[in-house]
C-alpha cells in the first residue's frame, strides 16, 4: 500500500490518496475479496455459496461483473458499480425463441465476460456454452445474440470442450484495445476467430496451430485454445496456451508459431498471464498433460520467458515440490505490476509479490478457485 500527497496551495490543504491493492478470487463458493496492507487478508466473501465462474473488474469505469453458474437456477450476471459494496441482477442473455428455423438451445454457462475502453462503460460481450457471443450497448439492460457466429459455416466441425460437456463453449474474448468492434473470441473446441465488425461477420485465426487430437493435425477450424492473452502494449501480439502447447501470434492471429518447450517438460496446461508492460515477458502453469492433469512429477511448478517464449525458466521458490494434484484452470492466473497471483482446482491461492521469483500461500481453505483478478483502487 502506498500513500501519496498532493498539496492545494489555493486552499492551503493537505489531500491523502491511498492506493489499495486487492485480488478477487471467484471459487465455486463464492467471490472472495481480498486486501493487500502488509499481508494480503481476506476482506469480504461476495455470493457466499454459490459458484462463481468469472469475474471483470474494470477500475476505469468502477464497474465489476461477475457470472454465476448455478445448477439450480441456471446461470445469472451480477453488477457493482461501487467495487462490490453493492449489486445488481442484470437481464440474463439468452437465445431467441422465436423467428429461427432450428430451435436454439439453452445457456447452460456464462464463460466470460469482457469490456472495452473508459469511453464505452455501457458495451460488453458475454460468452457463453453452447459457443454463442451476446453484445450490450445499455450496460446489460437487453443483449443482443450475435448470430453470425453461432452461423458460421464451421460450426458443424466444432466439438464439445471437454469436462464432460458434449457442447463447444466460448471461454475467452479479446478486444482491441482501440477498437471495440475488434474482437477476438477462443471457442474449445474450435479455434479463435476474429471480427472487425462488432460480430457482424467472424474468419477463423487459426494457422499455424496444431492440434494433434486430430487425424490431420493442422485444420483451419477444430483447435482447443485453453487461454488468450493479448499484450497491453502491442495487441499484434495474442499468447495462446492450447491443448498441444504453447503459441503466439505477432501479427494478429494472421500466423501462430509454436514457442520452445519448456525444458523439455510438457506444455499442456490451462494458465496463462502476460506482463502488463512487457510483451516479451509471460507465465504458464503446465500440467502433466490431458489424461494426466496435475503438476509434471507431483512438483507444482510456474514457467517464466523473458525473451518471448525462446526459453523459460522454473520458479518454485516457496511452492509445494512433491504430493502435489493442483491444477491451475485458465482464468486463474493475472498479473500486475510485478504482482503474479493463481489458484487452482484444490482450493489453493498462490501470490508472489516479485514477478514470480518467490511464492507464498495466501490461502488453502477455499474451493475450486476458476478465477484470480487484480483490482488496484485509489481514495
Amino acid at each position: 500500500m502506498g500513500i501519496y500527497f498532493r498539496w492545494f496551495a489555493d486552499i492551503g490543504k493537505l489531500s491523502i490518496f491511498i492506493r489499495m491493492k486487492k485480488l478477487l478470487a471467484g471459487t465455486d463458493k463464492g467471490l472472495l475479496e481480498f486486501h493487500l496492507t502488509n499481508v494480503w487478508k481476506l476482506n469480504t466473501v461476495h455470493f457466499t455459496g454459490s459458484p462463481v465462474g468469472f469475474v471483470d473488474a474494470d477500475i476505469r469505469s468502477g464497474i465489476w461483473r461477475v457470472t454465476i453458474n448455478h445448477k439450480h437456477w441456471g446461470p445469472k450476471i451480477h453488477r457493482s458499480l461501487n467495487a462490490g459494496r453493492n449489486w445488481e441482477t442484470l437481464t440474463s442473455p439468452g437465445f431467441p425463441k422465436n423467428g429461427h428455423k432450428e430451435k436454439l438451445p439453452a445457456v447452460k454457462k456464462y464463460w466470460t465476460v469482457a469490456h472495452g475502453k473508459a469511453d464505452n462503460p455501457n458495451t460488453f460481450y458475454v460468452g457463453v456454452e453452447p459457443a454463442a457471443l451476446f453484445k450490450t450497448e445499455d450496460n446489460g439492460k437487453t443483449f443482443q445474440f450475435l448470430e453470425s457466429l453461432w452461423q458460421h459455416p464451421s460450426r458443424i466441425s466444432w466439438t464439445g470442450g471437454g469436462k464432460g460437456s458434449m457442447d463447444p463453449f466460448l471461454h475467452t474474448i479479446l478486444i482491441h484495445p482501440e477498437d471495440i468492434n475488434h474482437i477476438y473470441v477462443g471457442i474449445s473446441c474450435a479455434g479463435v476467430f476474429e471480427s472487425l465488425d462488432g460480430g457482424d461477420t467472424w474468419l477463423p485465426k487459426n494457422d499455424g496451430l496444431v492440434a494433434d487430437f486430430l487425424p490431420h493435425s493442422m485444420p483451419g477450424v477444430g483447435h482447443d485454445p485453453h487461454c488468450l492473452k493479448m499484450s497491453s502494449q502491442n495487441p499484434s501480439i495474442i499468447w495462446q496456451q492450447n491443448h498441444c502447447g504453447v503459441f503466439k501470434t505477432e501479427n494478429g492471429g494472421e500466423l501462430w508459431y509454436p514457442l520452445a518447450e519448456i525444458h523439455g517438460k510438457p506444455n499442456y496446461g490451462f494458465a496463462l498471464t502476460v506482463d502488463n508492460h512487457d510483451d516479451e515477458s509471460a507465465w504458464v502453469v503446465p500440467a502433466q498433460n490431458d489424461d494426466l492433469r496435475i503438476p509434471f512429477e507431483n512438483r507444482l511448478a510456474v514457467f517464466h520467458t523473458n525473451d518471448g517464449g525462446k526459453s523459460w525458466h522454473e520458479q518454485t521458490n516457496g511452492l509445494p515440490q512433491s504430493g502435489c494434484f493442483d491444477l491451475a484452470l485458465r482464468h486463474a492466473m493475472d498479473m500486475n505490476n510485478g504482482h503474479l497471483a493463481f489458484g487452482t482446482n484444490n482450493g489453493n491461492l498462490y501470490y508472489s509479490g516479485d514477478y514470480g521469483e518467490a511464492w507464498q500461500i495466501i490461502s488453502q481453505n477455499l474451493a475450486t478457485v476458476r478465477c484470480v483478478r487484480f483490482v488496484d483502487e485509489m481514495w
